[in-house]
C-alpha cells in the first residue's frame, strides 16, 4: 500500500507586494483643499522584501505626494473562494488596500487583499479602502486558485405554495372561504 496522499495538497498562493499611494489635493468650491488618495501602482516583489513594512517618500510636491509602502503579502485563502469568484466574474477585477491614518496624518495601508468581502468589512468599520486593477499575473494565479478550490453552489428554487387550491389558506389566521 502506498503512502502517497490521494489528493495533492498545494499551499495557497501569495504575493509580496508594495503599494504606491498618491495624495493629490482636491479643491472644493468653498476653496478648501482636501486630500484625495488613490493607488498609483501595485508592485510585486521577491520574497526577500516580505514582512518588513517600510514607508518611502517618492515625491513630495505640494500638490501631489507619493509614498511607497512595502512589506505586504497578498494571500489567497480557501474560505474566500466565493468572494474571489465574484471578483473574477465581475466587471472589474481589483486588488484592495485597506488603509488607516498614520502618525504623520497620512494614509497608511494595513492590509492588501483580493477579497472584496474582507475589504468591505473594513470599509464598514470606517477604514479607507482603495482599489486598483488586478495585475495579470495575480489574476491568472487567482483564477487557477478558484478553479481548484471553489465550486459555486447551485441556486435552489424554492417550491411555491399552491394558493389557488380549494383548501389553501393565505395566512394562519385568515378566514377560510367555506367558513362564515
Amino acid at each position: 500500500m502506498s503512502n502517497e496522499p490521494l489528493v495533492e495538497r498545494r499551499p495557497a498562493p501569495s504575493f509580496n507586494v508594495g503599494v504606491l499611494l498618491e495624495r493629490k489635493l482636491k479643491v472644493l468650491k468653498s476653496g478648501m483643499a482636501i486630500p484625495d488618495w488613490s493607488i498609483a501602482e501595485l508592485l510585486l516583489y521577491t520574497a526577500a522584501n516580505a514582512g518588513v513594512r517600510q514607508k518611502t517618500t517618492i515625491d513630495d510636491a505640494p500638490d501631489c505626494r507619493r509614498f511607497l509602502w512595502t512589506g505586504f503579502e497578498l494571500n489567497f485563502y480557501r474560505d474566500g473562494g466565493e468572494s474571489y469568484w465574484h471578483t473574477l466574474v465581475g466587471e472589474q477585477q481589483e486588488v484592495f488596500a485597506v488603509c488607516q491614518d498614520d502618525e504623520d496624518d497620512e494614509l497608511a495601508p494595513i492590509l492588501v487583499t483580493a477579497d472584496y468581502d474582507e475589504a468591505m468589512a473594513y470599509q464598514e468599520a470606517d477604514d479607507t479602502v482603495l482599489s486598483t486593477p488586478m495585475p495579470p499575473v495575480i489574476y491568472q494565479t487567482l483564477e487557477r486558485f478558484v478553479l481548484e478550490n471553489y465550486t459555486p453552489e447551485q441556486k435552489k428554487r424554492r417550491k411555491r405554495k399552491d394558493w389557488h387550491s380549494a383548501g389553501a389558506v393565505d395566512e394562519p389566521f385568515a378566514r377560510h372561504p367555506d367558513h362564515k
